[in-house]
């Protein structure tokens, strides 16, 4: 009976979560797998992946075949969701002349790190993948779900972002920049007040997601010479779109967690990681043990990832 009722939840669930298109291996790899999602940060090798992402633009990128295919030329990231969005590869071309772009999801990453970065596919097929064209490059087309989508289709990973009554190629995300332009943004509070600015952002590319951005407070702070992590979605994009907003004050980052400029050690140690998200009152996605995440950061997400009868066959099954 136990059997049954397990092989019911995982029908419907696939049903109701999956767009139609994806392999069977691209949900097994997606972050609404319940065998996933939730279990120990080692498991999924979440914390040796992590690196800062100006240290990954420019790094070489190897195909399965083991051919050079190009290097990273930027990096999509959604600060509201806490998600890369997708890796643009700059391809072919000498000194930038006639270069072509190409989008590539996070979820073909084989490494997140070291000198030369892997992706799970052959030179011919990331060849054939959709460019990222001088159309694309621009504030307001960056974030549309239709061409994300085709990013990952043609790559066959999960649509994650999709919900059970939005389209995957509808809508957009809100606060998404090239990775390279939030370093170097200034940091305001509430109170229009300057906090300092974006050092770094810290990224786990195979996983797709953000871990921290990095702020270096103001010299007006006088804080040390000292960075403090928060976490992605604790910063709103300002109207005029040149600063991010922050619910933090002087004392608030006088208490919060942070480290010395000269050591990065702490990056990769999730309690650490667990004491930041916490003291700003944000989830730490790498310890939910939640079997039914709700996408965010999107614009006509419902994020209903399961109906509630799925839901009482998992609470019955785990009874």
């Amino acid at each position: 009976m136990a059997a049954a009722m397990a092989m019911a939840v995982q029908a419907r669930a696939a049903d109701e979560s999956t767009p139609s298109g994806v392999s069977h291996r691209s949900r097994n790899n997606s972050e609404y797998n319940t065998k996933t999602e939730g279990t120990p940060a080692q498991n999924d090798k979440t914390w040796s992946n992590i690196e800062r992402a100006n240290k990954l633009l420019g790094k070489e990128v190897l195909s399965s075949d083991n051919q050079k295919v190009g290097k990273i030329d930027n990096i999509i990231v959604d600060l509201e969701s806490g998600r890369i969005l997708y890796v643009v590869v700059g391809s072919g071309g000498f000194l930038g002349a006639g270069e072509k772009k190409i989008a590539v999801p996070p979820g073909i990453f084989v490494s997140g790190s070291g000198d030369d970065l892997h992706i799970n596919v052959d030179k011919t097929k990331f060849s054939g993948a959709p460019e990222f064209t001088k159309e694309m490059d621009k504030d307001t087309e960056l974030g549309k779900t239709s061409y994300i989508n085709q990013v990952h289709q043609y790559f066959g990973q999960f649509a994650w972002w999709q919900g059970a009554k939005t389209a995957a190629n509808e809508g957009e995300f809100h606060n998404t920049h090239k990775v390279n332009d939030v370093i170097g943004m200034k940091v305001k509070n509430v109170g229009d007040e300057d906090m300092g600015k974006v050092d770094n952002v810290v990224l786990n590319l195979p996983r797709g997601r953000i871990i921290y951005v990095i702020l270096s407070p103001a010299s007006r702070l006088d804080l040390g010479n000292n960075l403090y992590a928060l976490p992605s979605d604790a910063l709103t994009l300002s109207s005029d779109r040149k600063t991010l907003t922050a619910d933090i004050s002087k004392d608030k980052l006088a208490g919060a967690p942070h480290f010395a400029k000269d050591d990065w050690s702490t990056m990769s140690n999730p309690s650490w990681a667990a004491q930041v998200y916490r003291y700003y009152g944000k989830q730490a996605w790498f310890n939910t043990t939640s079997r039914t995440l709700e996408p965010t950061g999107r614009t006509n997400a419902q994020g209903e990832a399961l109906s509630p009868k799925t839901k009482q066959l998992k609470e019955e099954l785990n009874k």
